[in-house]
């Protein structure tokens, strides 16, 4: 009797549950798809802003002076942040500089410009579409006998 009762009282409910599932699925796949991209979005931006410190540093100690030695430095670390390396746009600038050239005490600034790590999904937006543009600044501590700005 029970077995009986049971069948008659949610036998025809069970579609129901599956076509609830089957309209909630696609909008709880974005949901979390989006967490996810951004996610990577965020912890490229994080890793940005380090290659650019850390260029900044490297800049600021004068190594490397030659400006492709420099750039080819920082393109490595964003190829091994997310394989963009390539395609990254990196300036070195002296600011603040004397009419007689670099001096200690002037400051240098980098900016690092790449594409951040993307899940191509075409129905969620992307920040800045996916570009990640970082800029640190660090006060010359020695300047090598020919630094070159990178433009």
């Amino acid at each position: 009797m029970s077995s009986r009762w049971h069948r008659e009282r949610h036998g025809k409910e069970g579609g129901a549950a599956a076509v609830e599932f089957a309209l909630l699925l696609p909008l709880l796949l974005m949901l979390v798809f989006g967490i996810i991209q951004y996610g990577l979005y965020f912890w490229t931006m994080q890793g940005g802003s380090d290659i650019a410190r850390d260029a900044a540093r490297l800049s600021a100690v004068g190594t490397p002076a030659k400006c492709l030695d420099f750039q080819g430095a920082v393109r490595a670390q964003v190829e091994s942040l997310n394989g963009a390396g390539e395609g990254a746009r990196i300036t070195r600038t002296y600011v603040d500089t004397a009419p007689n050239g670099i001096n200690v005490g002037d400051t240098v600034r980098v900016r690092v410009e790449f594409a951040a790590a993307d899940l191509q999904l075409p129905f969620l937006p992307f920040v800045n579409d996916g570009l990640v543009s970082t800029t640190a600044e660090a006060r010359v501590e020695y300047v090598p006998s020919a630094p070159e700005g990178c433009t």
